[in-house]
């Protein structure tokens, strides 16, 4: 293989890691880790953008554009939450992926460690084969304190959700209504400055529990300097109601830098 072939081989491979290092390619979008959290209470909205674009060229052209926000409205008991997030890859003349969601949530404090949830959420991915997923849902959310003085936290969550999918080509569409669970937890050790996330989902189909969306994700920051960590995340996912061509499990690895002010 010549060193122009192997630059292309590199370059793509490359472009396809970032492609499935992006958390929208999950089948479940994590919404735990989306959460906007140490918020200044005197503060009631908050917000994040975030845009790449990238474009190479070697042989074939590749190109790769990513786009997310978040805005939060935090207010006395009420908090609502909308997410949006769209990721496009095309390689070759060809499209690798073409992903996005949109995602609205409202919270309502019921008393301190209780609250109750609705949900809406909108979702495309041409990877998995879902051309349109639908879905709408409500539940409770519950707080506990794993150890107060390091803020060390643990939340758990039931609801339920009814989704509408249409996947592309002739794999038609179902609809079922699911029971959506998922436990996330904090750990804080705030003399080394260490920080652990992780959160949980399983949410199976009413009809059939062998059909059901199982998603996990940790990550794990570690103190390099002042304001400089180091970050590895773990993310495995599995969905069983998609049309048997789609990829059944997917997981990431990302390991990387953090700059906290």
């Amino acid at each position: 293989m010549n060193p122009v072939s192997k630059i292309c081989k590199t370059l793509l491979l490359l472009r396809l890691f970032l492609m499935f290092s992006s958390p929208i390619f999950g089948q479940i979008v994590n919404i735990e880790e989306m959460r906007i959290t140490g918020t200044n209470d005197s503060l009631r909205w908050y917000g994040a953008l975030k845009g790449a674009f990238s474009v190479a060229k070697v042989q074939e052209q590749t190109m790769r554009l990513h786009g997310e926000s978040r805005v939060q409205y935090k207010h006395r008991r009420h908090v609502v939450l909308l997410l949006l997030n769209a990721d496009f890859l095309r390689a070759g003349g060809k499209a690798f992926s073409n992903a996005a969601f949109a995602h609205l949530r409202y919270n309502y404090k019921l008393r301190t460690p209780l609250s109750w949830e609705v949900y809406a959420q909108q979702q495309t991915n041409r990877l998995l084969l879902i051309k349109n997923r639908t879905l709408v849902g409500t539940g409770l959310r519950q707080r506990f304190f794993v150890n107060r003085a390091q803020n060390s936290r643990l939340y758990l969550g039931t609801a339920w959700l009814y989704e509408q999918n249409y996947f592309v080509e002739n794999y038609g569409q179902q609809a079922w209504q699911r029971w959506s669970n998922y436990v996330s937890i904090t750990l804080r050790q705030q003399k080394t400055g260490t920080v652990l996330q992780g959160t949980t989902y399983w949410q199976p189909a009413f009809s059939d529990f062998r059909n059901y969306r199982f998603s996990t994700e940790w990550s794990l920051e570690l103190p390099l300097g002042k304001h400089l960590r180091f970050s590895t995340d773990f993310a495995y996912s599995l969905d069983r109601g998609l049309p048997n061509a789609a990829p059944l499990g997917i997981y990431t690895w990302q390991n990387g830098i953090v700059w906290r002010l």
